[in-house]
């Protein structure tokens, strides 16, 4: 009886023990400061480890908290960080989710992704974003929604109208959650990843950055040639040290060698192997690499028409049970023998295909029987960085037995047009992964792994690049020194820390800086800034740089020009329509830009900029001046099914919703005038609110301002108003 007695006050101790809430200070004084955060069970289960992970980042120099609990809520620990960051004497720089952290499900800031843009009266889970910018940017204000039922982990949440609208976060965050596969301890996986941790940056922490590779796969930026090879001499400004003998740097495409998968699982296995750059489509098991082989003989283009239509037949069939009407809708459509369908049904042929589509790309189950090396490696992809489920790409690649320490994912999709290795030549001069993030994140962009681990100094920075981005952030004149050091990614983050502080010439410093830098990485990020500033400084950069060497640069100001639809930017458009044709991404941001000018002007300089131009094919023009005619026509059906009453809801939220991505200057008439009538669809009116808000790049933003402000002050509807007031907010 009484050892029953004893092993019951034990169970009881136990479960009061995991219930309470542990903190244990850092052991070493530190200018800044940094949490493990973690939950009850995963401490019990990895304490050793977690306290060895804990002892090599204060050996770095950076006092750690361990902070464990049964976190009930994401409310506890965001508030607890807020209090730990206010500390003067050693401010928190950042924090790690180790094990099962409450996950943020966030909704209504589409606006502070990069490319999400779901219905949200879809499923929560699909139409929410995962995000731990409600932990690291204590600027963005939320309303609690509810718990998830049936996962528990998720915590729902609305971004509120006076809360901060742009991204600013004022720690770094990472994730550290182990896979759950059948079969596998969890933490036992997570202890062997905090161990392996602990050994290389114990063993080496002095490892500089000697060997870098970049890899991209195929639709990804329209496979264009120019956006390659821009990056590459970017990297070089970047890195100028890669580019030295002694160090190597490796590009790898996915078309010089087919299939690529098993070049790319050995290249990303290398043991001297510092960052890998992967840039392809993607998904939360999946990182997209080849598509059907790139042929011109007529043997192999027929046996990919026929892998094509095996795989449409069977689908089609396994969809209608109709076997014989499968067949014939393929014949008929492709006009293709009849045999080549019926080979869909083939057993033979269906092994063969399966087989060959797990050679196209690689999958997490590929990753499990690897030992990925890369310290750290980033995907420029979609879903990626999924944590939040089971298994995912990012997380495959350091739960494992290799080196790799960190990786960079996004846990939704993402879009291909932006910065991916802004301010990345930082990393060469030690600064810490999560900081670097910190500076580069969208809402869906989130660190896997260890955020403290940093190279080590291999560049001509000589100064603490980790303390010049904590302890000096807020510090103007220390920026404005740092203007013109010799390291193209020091100028461009001086820039920024300018921007951010509100440096009151910071207008004509970046304008200054774009005309007279050499360097394609500074003005990109002039370019950038300016164009948050929106003034006339940008429109005469924004005219100078449709024009750059850089395609980056130009790629940018094609989508900022059709965002601002400002008739000053007319003849740069026709310019740029006319002679960048064989940079394909800047092609498409022009030719999305159409419906955001004033069609009758660009038809007139169209006219004037080629009838004296010599073109050896004209053809390209007679396209441009018929698509003209026909945006010109659309326009006006899309402004009348929004002011026609005998419209359908369904037809006016889909023509308002489709100007989040082509903020038409012309529109904004119609849209406030719709937003502000009262009898309309009050759910269509939010849309329409909603959709003005994303005309923060249009010359009409201050119009659009100002009528959003009297719907704002007059409209009786709660729900009304707090959406005038967010895209009030959004556009300031």
């Amino acid at each position: 009886m009484i050892k029953k007695l004893f092993l019951f006050m034990l169970l009881v101790q136990s479960c009061l023990i995991l219930d309470a809430q542990t903190i244990i200070q850092p052991s070493v004084k530190s200018k800044t400061s940094f949490a493990i955060i973690i939950d009850n069970q995963s401490y019990s289960k990895v304490k050793k480890a977690i306290e060895a992970y804990r002892q090599v980042i204060e050996k770095d120099g950076l006092g750690t908290y361990i902070i464990s609990d049964n976190w009930k809520s994401p409310e506890d620990i965001r508030a607890l960080l807020i209090k730990l960051h206010a500390d003067k004497k050693s401010p928190l720089e950042g924090t790690v989710f180790v094990g099962d952290i409450p996950i943020p499900m966030l909704r209504d800031a589409q606006h502070l992704s990069s490319a999400f843009k779901m219905n949200q009266a879809r499923d929560w889970k699909l139409s929410s974003i995962p995000s731990d910018r409600y932990y690291d940017d204590f600027g963005l204000q939320f309303k609690f929604l509810k718990q998830d039922a049936d996962k528990p982990l998720y915590y729902y949440f609305s971004l509120k109208a006076e809360s901060d609208q742009v991204l600013s976060s004022d720690i770094y965050s990472a994730r550290i959650k182990p896979l759950e596969l059948t079969g596998k301890d969890k933490y036992l996986m997570l202890e062997k990843y905090l161990n392996k941790v602990v050994a290389e940056r114990t063993a080496n922490p002095e490892n500089v950055i000697d060997n870098l590779t970049m890899a991209r796969g195929h639709g990804y930026n329209s496979e264009s040639l120019d956006a390659w090879s821009g990056e590459q001499l970017a990297l070089n400004e970047q890195f100028p040290e890669l580019f030295k003998a002694g160090n190597r740097v490796k590009f790898m495409d996915f078309e010089s060698r087919w299939p690529i998968k098993g070049y790319y699982l050995t290249e990303v296995q290398r043991p001297e192997l510092d960052i890998m750059l992967f840039h392809h489509h993607g998904a939360e098991d999946t990182q997209y690499l080849n598509g059907y082989k790139n042929v011109s003989d007529a043997t192999n283009s027929i046996e990919n028409i026929k892998l094509y239509v095996r795989d449409k037949v069977l689908s089609t069939y396994k969809k209608s049970k109709d076997k014989e009407a499968a067949i014939q809708q393929y014949v008929k459509y492709l006009g293709i023998p009849r045999e080549w369908c019926e080979e869909a049904f083939d057993p033979k042929k269906i092994e063969a295909d399966s087989l060959y589509n797990l050679d196209l790309d690689i999958h997490t189950t590929d990753i499990h029987k690897i030992t990925p090396n890369a310290r750290f490696v980033m995907f420029d992809a979609c879903f990626n960085g999924s944590f939040y489920e089971k298994d995912y790409i990012a997380g495959s690649y350091i739960f494992n037995d290799g080196k790799t320490l960190v990786t960079q994912g996004n846990t939704v999709n993402t879009i291909q047009d932006k910065w991916p290795d802004e301010f990345l030549g930082l990393l060469n001069a030690g600064l810490r992964v999560g900081l670097w993030d910190k500076h580069v994140h969208f809402l869906e962009t989130h660190i896997i792994g260890d955020p403290t681990y940093h190279f080590a100094n291999h560049s001509n920075v000589k100064f603490d690049i980790n303390e010049a981005l904590t302890l000096h952030n807020k510090d103007v004149s220390y920026w404005k020194k740092l203007i013109n050091y010799p390291n193209a990614d020091v100028q461009a983050m001086a820039l920024r820390k300018l921007y951010d502080n509100q440096y009151k010439d910071i207008s004509s410093l970046l304008k200054e800086t774009y005309f007279s830098s050499q360097s394609g990485v500074v003005r990109l990020e002039a370019l950038r800034l300016l164009g948050k500033l929106d003034d006339n400084h940008f429109i005469e950069v924004l005219n100078a740089a449709i024009d750059d060497s850089y395609e980056l640069v130009r790629r940018f100001a094609a989508e900022y020009l059709g965002k601002n639809g400002s008739d000053e930017l007319i003849p740069a458009f026709v310019h740029s329509f006319i002679s960048d044709v064989t940079s394909p991404r800047v092609s498409f941001k022009i030719s999305e830009a159409f419906g955001s000018m004033n069609l009758d002007k660009l038809e007139a300089e169209v006219k004037k900029q080629t009838n004296n131009t010599l073109l050896y094919n004209r053809s390209e023009i007679d396209k441009l001046l018929e698509n003209i005619k026909r945006f010109k026509e659309s326009e006006k059906k899309e402004l009348a099914t929004i002011l026609d009453t005998t419209s359908t809801v369904k037809d006016k939220r889909f023509v308002i919703s489709a100007y989040r991505n082509h903020p038409d200057a012309v529109a904004v008439d119609a849209l406030l005038s719709f937003a502000s009538n009262t009898s309309q669809d009050k759910n269509l009116r939010i849309t329409t609110i909603e959709a003005l808000g994303w005309y923060n790049f249009s010359y009409r933003k201050n119009e659009v301002i100002k009528g959003l402000q009297k719907i704002s002050s007059i409209d009786k509807d709660k729900e009304i108003v707090n959406e005038a007031i967010k895209s009030i907010n959004r556009l300031k």
